[in-house]
């Protein structure tokens, strides 16, 4: 399953847009009373424009997912010129595209451009406003400008995120768009009843977090209409765990179903992380300990470093790895390696992982 359609279907569901803006929109500053704004009651789907002309061979600008919200009634007296509505763009990336701020233009000049087509637009007349949000799932750091005039500019500083508490502001003229980078949430601090942190939450697990959060999205997408959506992200949060060798449980239906109607889904999912953790450790003592024999102390010794590396770029990243390298030469003992083993799998991301081993070495 790629990454990007999945991301595309799961927010063609208004429900998980809410959850979006509800949690990471009004997390920001400002965000929060845009977000109160809103009536997501009368939340709607907007067809998307492609802006690639006629001929095939062009690049598709087609916008991944264009929503509608409108704006809660005015209270008594505001100008009727007031906004009526906000434009939601979200555009789901797996790799950085440099020139982000200039398709987000784009997408918002061509989207009021087909609003307003044969019709007249008068003095009073105002375009709505547009937030377009980038959910980056890569694994490397999002670089690109953020502004049109970053990129026209030479030598200009990455803008930060646009603030939300201005309506002038560059965003939501279409000149900006905010960032949700997936693999850079902190997982522990995400909150358990929102749907769209748990699935930022999955897309950069651990084996301890990955099943709470998938029995945690059960509970949350249990309404019937949201049937298919449920069936979609439980198989991203199955494919996820198959990427780290581990068998989540969630790709049978009928199974989670039963175990979440019996109140057990919880501590099964749980429980087949605990037995894979044991296995991921038993199989690492256990090739240790053979080479050990068949090589000699220090053989074995060197073995096991070999094994810690191998398996912290399998978890992690090669980078991670050779950073470790230098440190397991410190460690001249079977215990302090198995400790170190204990780290891999407990850390959830590789500069955890150094930090801890740097904080614990009596070199500093």
């Amino acid at each position: 399953m790629r990454q990007d359609p999945t991301f595309k279907d799961i927010f063609a569901y208004g429900f998980m847009v809410e959850e979006l803006l509800r949690w990471f929109v009004a997390g920001l500053p400002g965000g929060r009373e845009l977000v109160e704004a809103l009536d997501f009651s009368k939340l709607l789907r907007v067809q998307e424009q492609s802006t690639s002309g006629p001929s095939a061979r062009k690049r598709s600008y087609a916008n991944d997912i264009v929503w509608r919200v409108p704006f809660r009634d005015r209270p008594a007296g505001e100008s009727e010129s007031g906004w009526l509505h906000l434009i939601l763009m979200i555009e789901v990336q797996g790799t950085v595209d440099h020139l982000m701020a200039l398709r987000v233009r784009n997408y918002v000049d061509n989207h009021h451009m087909e609003l307003w087509r044969g019709t007249r637009f008068g003095t009073r007349d105002r375009l709505a406003p547009v937030l377009p949000i980038v959910i980056y799932t890569g694994k490397t750091r999002w670089t690109a400008a953020r502004r049109v005039i970053d990129l026209v500019t030479p030598s200009a500083p990455l803008q930060a995120e646009p603030d939300l508490t201005s309506r002038t502001s560059e965003l939501i003229t279409g000149d900006g768009y905010l960032t949700l980078n997936t693999l850079r949430v902190a997982v522990n601090d995400l909150p358990r009843d929102n749907a769209a942190a748990l699935l930022a939450g999955i897309c950069n697990p651990t084996i301890e977090s990955l099943p709470v959060d998938a029995a945690k999205l059960r509970k949350l997408l249990g309404d019937p209409d949201l049937r298919p959506l449920l069936e979609i992200v439980l198989l991203w949060a199955q494919r996820t765990a198959q990427l780290m060798n581990f068998n989540l449980g969630a790709d049978d239906m009928a199974v989670v179903d039963r175990l979440h109607e019996s109140g057990e889904l919880e501590d099964y999912l749980a429980a087949r992380g605990r037995a894979y953790q044991q296995k991921y450790r038993a199989e690492g003592i256990e090739q240790g300990i053979e080479r050990g024999i068949e090589q000699g102390i220090e053989q074995g010794l060197a073995a096991e470093r070999d094994l810690l590396r191998r398996q912290a770029a399998r978890k992690f990243d090669p980078r991670t790895a050779e950073r470790l390298a230098d440190l397991l030469a410190d460690i001249a003992d079977s215990e302090g390696l198995a400790a170190v083993g204990d780290l891999i799998i407990d850390c959830a991301a590789g500069e955890e992982l150094i930090a801890r081993l740097r904080d614990s070495s009596p070199h500093g």
